[in-house]
């Protein structure tokens, strides 16, 4: 015994106990019965890029990056549409900024600079092409639409979707700090010269302060030159440094004592092993001796007068250039002297026969001479 029941587009199918297993169940539906076909993004197989050529990887790289801006470009979209909408006061959030932190994992920062975009873009639609082809990158767009918050809040004045336009039109493809300068300068922005400490429970400071642009200059000269002592770039270890050279070259010269063999007793009755500070004191003296060596040895290979000429950072820097577009790396930090042909293939000391290159190009090209490193 069987029944088909029907309603609602759903088909029901009941038998009972007794012919359960002979039953032959026969209906026609008037609903399609072919499953679906979902429509499925074709993913591209999984490519090894260890195993690209240099030109496959760059190509493929260069689509990635213009997929990925696309990509911004869309979630700004995305944004715009959800915060006109109010989804995530729907969704029980508060605010946009905390709906995509928590709803969607977005460091605060990043959260803030695509609200910051989004809404730039609902205003000036014609940007999402700049987004798209890298013009302008989201950092930017925050700064500026921070910048214009924070002047129409103190001013009570709208900057007009024009100016607006302008001041985009002149970051294109700049930096960040170019970015800010032409924000300054846009709205003759007040320098504010400041300086504040800040005390932390484990006894370190922060200290905030403002440097005018020769200021910067000068420490950024220094930061170049001592650049293989202080290799991370971080501005506390190079106070640090400085201030340890200052301290010693004010310092008054201790001379070396003459040390004797016996062990004596002091004033407490407390035995001093002399013994050990001389071999101290003689282990000390051997390393300068070979330090003094080793400079004096290079010295009359190659002139003082040629290290400074090809490491002087006011040359070009790093002369290491693509050789396909040519491009200079020009980088002034960690500068080494570099051989244009290798002492090994014949090359010799003299400075027509020296470029400075960058520590990293130096052992980029020292790997590829020896076929460490095999162009693809």
């Amino acid at each position: 015994m069987k029944s088909i029941l029907e309603f609602n587009g759903h088909t029901k199918i009941h038998t009972d106990n007794h012919t359960k297993n002979k039953a032959q169940i026969n209906f026609q539906s008037t609903f399609n019965t072919t499953p679906p076909v979902k429509n499925e993004l074709k993913m591209e197989p999984k490519v090894v890029v260890s195993g690209l050529s240099n030109q496959d990887l760059m190509g493929r790289f260069g689509k990635l990056v213009q997929t990925e801006r696309k990509i911004t470009e869309l979630v700004l979209e995305c944004i715009i549409e959800i915060d006109r909408r109010k989804i995530y006061l729907e969704k029980a959030y508060p605010s946009l900024f905390e709906f995509l932190v928590k709803e969607f994992g977005y460091s605060p920062s990043s959260a803030m600079r695509r609200i910051e975009s989004a809404r730039l873009l609902k205003e000036i639609p014609e940007m999402s092409e700049k987004i798209k082809s890298g013009a302008i990158n989201l950092s930017q767009l925050a700064k500026v639409q921070q910048t214009i918050r924070a002047i129409q809040k103190t001013s009570h004045v709208k900057i007009a979707t024009t100016q607006k336009k302008e001041i985009l039109n002149k970051i294109e493809f700049e930096t960040q700090a170019k970015t800010e300068l032409i924000l300054a300068q846009e709205f003759n922005l007040p320098h504010v010269h400041f300086e504040k400490e800040k005390v932390h429970k484990d006894e370190s400071i922060t200290l905030t302060m403002t440097f005018t642009k020769e200021q910067m200059e000068l420490l950024e000269k220094v930061q170049n030159l001592i650049s293989h002592i202080v290799p991370d770039k971080k501005w506390s270890e190079m106070f640090t440094y400085l201030a340890q050279k200052e301290i010693k070259s004010r310092s008054p010269k201790v001379e070396a004592k003459v040390v004797s063999n016996i062990n004596e007793d002091d004033d407490n009755g407390n035995r001093n092993d002399n013994h050990e500070a001389e071999r101290n004191l003689e282990i000390e003296t051997s390393k300068n001796i070979k330090i003094n060596s080793l400079t004096n040895k290079s010295s009359k290979h190659i002139s003082l007068k040629t290290r400074k000429t090809v490491l002087d950072p006011k040359n070009a820097g790093c002369q290491f250039k693509d050789p396909s577009t040519q491009k200079k790396c020009g980088s002034k930090k960690f500068l080494q002297m570099d051989h244009i042909q290798p002492r090994w293939a014949g090359g010799g000391n003299r400075s027509s026969n020296f470029q400075a290159l960058c520590a990293q190009h130096n052992r980029y090209r020292y790997k590829i001479q020896v076929g460490l490193l095999p162009l693809r």
